[in-house]
């Protein structure tokens, strides 16, 4: 269980990096990064979607919850991040960057693909059920949030790639899986191997353009708000999935995967908004590297246990 859980946080890091990498020597682009993003939206995505909500059973009313659970969880976030910004006395700006960075999670390019390392494709499909919100809440939510504590700044080609019609390609392809799996269509035999292919590629050459568009800095200027995240993702918010998982007597698979998702920490999607309204950026990469950094051990202390709680 390790070794699955060290590959995926090594595919997760190692492809960010190699994106960042690759910015620096003038390789990736912004505007080559833009074209990659269309590129997995509208190819490999909805195809692995497809095929994972296809796999899975959704004639039982657990796996309907999840979208219910991540939202409510994600929201619950907010609580403690307004009540810490009130106390530290941040500036607007940095306000944005904090509130934002607490309700977004690394769902899915951490949190699903470590689900499929250890769970396979189902867990995977799980996991995109349970943040199906995280897309309508970014262009909704996460706008509101940098309008109200920012200023409008220019838009970025990258930024072009997920704010535009693209972003309903993946949902297309849930919507066919699910209908094959509601309808009962038996799955080809000769799909069952592509997904365990399909998934870490397309994980690893999202990161990549990801990476690409990132500026890392040390977080020590930043160490109480990264501190005060560390709490609300790591302590807080499991908490939070655990009280709602046994109100509702969730068990089985559904369970771990929504203890899974609530120990993840900041996502790389609020690290956008800076750059279209004007938020810390420096705060928000500090917030992303801290969190991210703390997860590796924290991840290989909390899934082990996942099963017993």
């Amino acid at each position: 269980m390790l070794l699955r859980v060290g590959l995926g946080l090594g595919l997760f890091l190692g492809s960010i990096a190699a994106g960042w990498w690759l910015h620096q020597r003038g390789v990736l682009t912004e505007a080559r990064a833009s074209r990659l993003v269309r590129f997995i939206v509208m190819g490999p995505s909805p195809l692995v979607l497809c095929l994972s909500f296809w796999r899975m059973d959704l004639m039982h009313w657990e796996p309907w919850l999840l979208p219910l659970l991540g939202t409510l969880i994600s929201s619950a976030t907010l609580l403690p991040a307004y009540l810490y910004i009130r106390r530290a006395r941040l500036t607007r700006p940095e306000a944005g960057s904090f509130l934002t960075c607490a309700f977004f999670s690394n769902l899915g390019y951490l949190g699903a693909f470590t689900a499929f390392a250890l769970f396979g494709e189902v867990a995977y499909g799980l996991c995109v059920l349970y943040f199906v919100f995280f897309s309508p809440a970014f262009y909704t939510l996460g706008f509101w949030i940098g309008a109200r504590y920012g200023h409008a700044a220019a838009s970025s080609q990258i930024m072009g790639a997920y704010n535009s019609e693209l972003r309903l390609y993946p949902f297309l392809g849930m919507l066919v899986g699910a209908g094959f799996s509601l309808l009962h269509v038996p799955r080809p035999q000769v799909l069952e191997w592509l997904n365990h292919v399909l998934i870490p590629v397309d994980t690893a050459t999202y990161l990549l353009a990801i990476g690409s568009q990132l500026t890392l800095a040390s977080p020590r200027p930043w160490l109480r708000p990264c501190l005060a995240m560390s709490g609300i993702k790591f302590l807080y918010t499991p908490l939070i999935a655990w009280l709602l998982l046994s109100l509702l007597k969730i068990q089985g698979l559904p369970r771990l995967i929504v203890l899974l998702e609530a120990s993840t920490p900041v996502a790389v999607s609020p690290m956008v908004l800076p750059l279209l309204f004007g938020l810390d950026r420096k705060l928000a990469n500090a917030l992303w590297l801290f969190t991210t950094l703390i997860a590796i051990p924290w991840l290989l202390l909390v899934i082990p246990l996942l099963q017993r709680l």
